[in-house]
């Protein structure tokens, strides 16, 4: 038996008071009849080692009373078996997810993390589940769920050791938010249900420096598990400050006056630094510059500069004076030309400024990513299906023959975009049209126009071919003057074409129709002079980009590329058989193996067929490495698991040891009992003491 106030046992010593009352008689208890005593003052009796208890029957029901108060007032219980913690039985679910991201190359800051892992591998119990994954760019699995259950338990921490001591960290982003979502969703496959264990607790062990540069995306909003739990494992350097460099992708490299190439870089320095003074370093390359140079980069703020290089051979650029050397070097290599091939189909000469082949063919200047090629055909003859295999853009400015119409139809259901510049309205081209759009007959005229010129009056910027002129600053076609224009007939189109511009007269201007997984725009006015002003406005070459892009979105820039980004295939050139040689010399068949397409470390790659060289730096994020503050996370919506002290554990015990004694004395409610005991005590007492207290009668006299 146990009490749930047992100060109120206490009380119990009041049970001296009875006894010492017993023990004090202010009266003789004996009466003898005598005469008159009313002259004589009655004196109490002194009490003295003669003094001894009586009637003890009647002191044990006094006793008994004050004591069953005490007890009823510490509120008894009779202690069960306590029931065993459905959690405890059904053992936890745990994914330790490691951080493998570039920073954690800082110091010995992987040291940490590994001995964090090991730690919490070691702490796992009998019952319990423990999965095994990393992060960088994408969540990695180590030791899966799967795997974790299907092996002894005898034999899981064994297998843990093993694949934690196998760990490295790599170069990629710390993509945190797409990670710790990826992990809790994994959890169904821990019981091979999306119902979990009753009682079973779910937990996320996160093993992370958490750099500022961590991304959070998904986080917020996203609806976690109620039974799941993050708790933060963070490993911590001696030293935060951090200063790094970024090759600028946006205007990475351009090009000087003198032919030079222009690398443009940034600096940057953390907040907390201890150093400003810094030294620059230029690998490689011919150089304009100096070999080193001096940086002056104050803590908290960044410094946007370039070197000049004379010649096309790659560069590295190397911060020097840094503690944390990780992300110190950034390398470049000049970027490669993607060859994008235009199908001309028409009659115009290059050579004729009046046509539109001459405006075609420079809108489309070779820049330092992107060489063109334009390829002629006859609007009389199918073009050769040797030229068509990479063809990107198609445009037709003459009257089509059927053959050549359905040709070029079925080019674009296979995804390429074709601008169609109609070059009047007379039945043979219609006719043509009408075998773009496989219908039957497509009626149109030559519009009459009331002045000399027409405007475009509405144009639907909301259209991707419009992107580029959604700012209020370049949105004016009002200034472009079309002296001719075709009017076709809307109800003679197929179903689903949508009119993105329309000139004044309220005839369709621009036609987009959706052919298989391409697309057919209808310009009902051509950009020849005799035509319209369009090829001399600043919206000819823009536009024409739109629809380029439309069929062929830009390819991803060599020079730019970050660890974790693919290589892009321009790099092998016209080559069947793809050797990929990586920055740590070793080579490997990328027809073997896809997957070492995806970079992973920085460095100079080298296609071996082709010669093409590519340069890939380490994620910018990775140079921001100041912790995040300690409520970001939680600030996002993570349930995370809150770390307490023994103290704070001791107490948080016993309120629940005491929660649970109060239920359990609620129900059994033995001072009810025990109130009832103390009643039928007293009554008993009171009868008792009535008979003691009856007055004898005298003894009869002769």
């Amino acid at each position: 038996m146990s009490f749930l106030a047992p100060l109120f046992l206490v009380g119990a010593v009041a049970v001296g008071l009875p006894i010492l009352f017993h023990m004090i008689r202010k009266t003789i208890r004996e009466k003898q009849v005598f005469s008159s005593l009313m002259f004589l003052l009655p004196t109490p009796p002194k009490l003295t080692r003669q003094s001894r208890l009586e009637n003890l029957l009647l002191l044990l029901l006094r006793c008994a009373v004050v004591i069953l108060l005490a007890l009823a007032f510490a509120r008894p219980l009779i202690q069960k078996g306590v029931d065993p913690d459905p959690a405890a039985g059904a053992g936890r679910q745990v994914a330790l997810l490691v951080d493998t991201s570039a920073s954690m190359r800082r110091e010995d800051l992987w040291a940490q993390a590994l001995e964090k892992a090991r730690t919490l591998a070691e702490a796992a119990g009998p019952g319990d589940l423990v999965a095994l994954y990393t992060y960088d760019r994408h969540l990695h699995p180590v030791v899966t769920f799967e795997r974790a259950r299907t092996t002894s338990p005898a034999e899981r921490k064994n297998l843990l050791r093993e694949a934690i001591a196998g760990l490295k960290p790599g170069w990629g982003r710390a993509d945190l938010g797409p990670a710790v979502i990826a992990t809790a969703e994994l959890f169904e496959s821990a019981t091979g249900t999306s119902t979990p264990t009753p009682g079973a607790e779910r937990r996320i062990e996160l093993v992370s420096d958490l750099a500022e540069g961590s991304r959070l995306d998904g986080l917020q909003g996203h609806e976690w598990p109620r039974d799941l739990k993050v708790s933060l494992n963070r490993v911590k350097p001696k030293l935060t400050t951090n200063a790094g460099l970024q090759l600028l992708p946006e205007r990475g490299a351009e090009e000087a006056a003198d032919g030079a190439t222009l690398l443009r870089f940034r600096a940057m320095n953390a907040s907390d630094a201890q150093r400003e003074q810094f030294h620059l370093r230029v690998r490689g390359g011919a150089t304009n510059t100096p070999a080193t140079l001096d940086l002056y980069v104050p803590p908290g703020q960044s410094r946007a500069l370039s070197v000049s290089l004379s010649g096309t051979e790659p560069a590295e650029l190397q911060l020097e004076g840094d503690d944390a050397d990780f992300d110190n070097r950034v390398s470049w290599v000049p970027p490669l030309q993607e060859a994008v091939r235009i199908l001309y189909v028409g009659t115009d000469a290059p050579t004729d400024p009046n046509r539109s082949a001459y405006y075609l063919q420079r809108a489309f200047n070779p820049t330092r990513h992107r060489r063109f090629e334009i390829l002629p055909s006859s609007p009389a003859t199918p073009p050769a299906a040797a030229s068509l295999g990479d063809v990107s853009l198609i445009v037709a400015t003459s009257e089509l023959a059927p053959p050549v119409a359905q040709g070029l139809r079925a080019m674009v259901e296979g995804g390429r975009t074709l601008l169609y510049a109609l070059p009047d309205a007379k039945p043979a081209t219609l006719a043509g049209l009408a075998a773009l759009m496989n219908i039957g007959e497509a009626r149109g005229e030559e519009a009459p126009t009331k002045r000399s010129f027409s405007l475009l009056a509405q144009v639907d910027l909301a259209h991707p071919l419009f992107t580029a002129f959604a700012d209020a600053r370049f949105n004016d076609f009002t200034k472009i003057h079309f002296w001719r224009h075709r009017r076709l007939v809307p109800e003679s189109l197929p179903a689903g074409v949508r009119i993105i511009a329309a000139f004044d007269d309220e005839s369709p201007a621009l036609i987009e129709v959706p052919i298989g997984r391409g697309t057919l725009l209808i310009l009902t006015s051509g950009w020849a002079p005799g035509d319209s002003q369009l090829s001399l406005s600043t919206k000819f070459v823009p536009l024409l980009y739109s629809a380029l892009e439309r069929s062929r979105p830009p390819a991803a820039s060599s020079d730019s590329l970050s660890v974790g980004d693919r290589i892009p295939s321009q790099a092998w050139g016209t080559n069947t058989t793809r050797t990929l040689r990586r920055p740590d010399g070793t080579e490997v068949d990328v027809a073997a193996t896809p997957s070492a397409l995806e970079t992973d470390q920085p460095g100079l790659y080298l296609a071996v067929q082709s010669g093409v060289r590519l340069a890939v730096n380490l994620p910018p994020e990775e140079s921001r490495t100041a912790p995040l503050p300690p409520d970001a996370l939680e600030k996002l919506g993570v349930p995370l698991l809150h770390a307490v002290s023994e103290k704070e554990a001791g107490r948080a015990e016993e309120r629940k040891r005491m929660l649970a004694a109060a239920e359990l004395e609620n129900r059994q409610k033995l001072w009810r009992w025990v109130l009832v005991a103390g009643f039928l005590f007293v009554l008993g007492e009171t009868w008792l003491a009535g008979r003691l207290t009856q007055p004898r009668p005298a003894p009869a006299t002769s």
